[in-house]
């Protein structure tokens, strides 16, 4: 089966990282020949979707918030399981829900006995190519549209060249 994602988009929110993977949201605005998916009258509404570089949490790579990306690789599902507890501490880090307080009719439960079962699918990149780098003075020296390919460290931590990881390091001059 083909499992295979080639997707532009623009970085909107700065990056996290978890393990030695780096996590960040693209918003993808659909072409003019896809289903309208609308906003309002005279706007369009984005599609966003979550990006994981396996790998990518080691530094080499410098993600921010405003930035163009063309993503290539697959998509993976993760199956997880939250309780309500969980959700409210995620919905109280929004400043509008800070003073969050959730009760539990049935005194026979508490929080962290309600769980839900949830799924999350996400783009795994093997590829990113940068066609705007956004507005930071760091970034300006990368050209747009430019691809490099990157060490990528092996578990005998040890780096040898790879064709599947691409991306514009820090400090490598433009050819």
């Amino acid at each position: 089966m083909i499992n295979e994602v080639i997707l532009e988009g623009i970085v909107v929110r700065d990056p996290w990282k978890y393990m030695d993977d780096l996590f960040f949201r693209l918003v993808s605005y659909r072409d003019s020949d896809q289903p309208a998916k609308k906003l309002d009258q005279e706007r369009d509404a984005g599609d966003y979707v979550n990006v994981r570089l396996k790998g990518g949490a080691n530094g080499l790579i410098q993600v921010r918030k405003g930035m163009r990306l063309r993503i290539h690789g697959f998509l993976q599902s993760r199956d997880y399981r939250e309780s309500l507890e969980e959700f409210i501490q995620k919905a109280r880090k929004n400043q509008l829900f800070t003073g969050l307080d959730v009760a539990i009719k049935e005194e026979t439960f508490k929080p962290n006995q309600v769980q839900i079962d949830r799924n999350l699918v996400e783009v795994v990149t093997r590829r990113i190519i940068v066609l705007d780098a956004g507005t930071p003075k760091e970034n300006q020296h990368k050209k747009a549209g430019s691809v490099v390919t990157v060490k990528k460290l092996e578990k005998e931590s040890h780096a040898e060249e790879t064709e599947i990881n691409t991306w514009e390091p820090e400090g490598i001059p433009d050819e």
